[in-house]
């Protein structure tokens, strides 16, 4: 997503790069400010903080606020960071219920319920990676082919969660099999990639989800595939920064179709 959640509309909070200066009467400003924070430092008290100030905007404002809604989804997301650090089923069962209380919660017409929608469907996405259940990836699905219905084509997000439906049904289709999905998520996966610019710091990632795509139609046989999903995880080392994270991942799979290829002579 591009943004994280619904902010409140007291504009007055510190900057995000201060946490500590985030004043008291603007609860989501200063768990988004916390959030970032955390991602900058990995400092499991920030998130925690985060949470208590997530957990003050749920209180703070009435269910028939969309902030209400906004506090939720928050929540949701700031217990799947803390899943995916500590590795806790109960956090993981948090943040599912917090995603599900946010989207029910979202009033006609709020402009945040597609953020609502997406953060759950990734917590889902966890959730099917943890039990490798069909119903979780099934409504993950189908929470992102929503967001698509909702947001208009031109919309700042809408490359964002064409890759995560993508991403979604490549997930579906390695655990349980079927052609159709695979090419649905090529789709999806290419159209997102098109439709981001070469310099927006998505890019390399959405080069990376489109050859991923690509990957699993060669390893189904369709190995025609194989030029393209080399060229794509290129593309993105070439883009990525040094430092980032995905390189060595990212490496591997080039290297992989290269051995592939050079096997089948392709």
């Amino acid at each position: 997503m591009v943004r994280w959640f619904g902010r409140s509309g007291n504009s007055g909070g510190s900057d995000a790069s201060d946490p500590a200066g985030q004043t008291a009467d603007d609860p989501l400003s200063t768990a988004d400010a916390l959030r970032l924070a955390y991602g900058q430092t990995g400092d499991q008290g920030l998130l925690r903080r985060a949470v208590l100030a997530a957990e003050r905007a749920r209180g703070q404002y009435p269910p028939d606020d969309p902030h209400h809604a906004s506090a939720l989804s928050a929540l949701c997301m700031l217990y799947r960071l803390r899943w995916e650090r500590e590795r806790d089923p109960a956090l993981l069962d948090r943040s599912l219920a917090y995603g599900r209380q946010a989207v029910d919660a979202s009033p006609p017409g709020d402009p945040e319920l597609g953020r609502h929608m997406s953060s759950l469907a990734t917590s889902l996405q966890e959730a099917f990676d943890r039990g490798g259940r069909r119903q979780d990836i099934d409504e993950a699905i189908a929470l992102y082919r929503s967001c698509l219905d909702i947001l208009p084509t031109g919309h700042a997000e809408h490359a964002g969660q064409r890759s995560n439906l993508a991403n979604s049904l490549l997930r579906r289709a390695q655990k349980f099999p079927d052609p159709g999905t695979l090419e649905e998520a090529l789709t999806h996966a290419r159209a997102a990639l098109d439709d981001t610019p070469l310099k927006d710091p998505m890019y390399p990632v959405r080069a990376v989800n489109l050859g991923g795509a690509l990957l699993a139609l060669v390893q189904s046989g369709q190995v025609r595939h194989a030029a393209e999903a080399q060229r794509m995880y290129e593309e993105a080392l070439r883009r990525f920064p040094r430092s980032h994270p995905a390189r060595g991942q990212v490496q591997g799979a080039v290297e992989r179709i290269r051995y592939l290829r050079r096997t089948l002579g392709i």
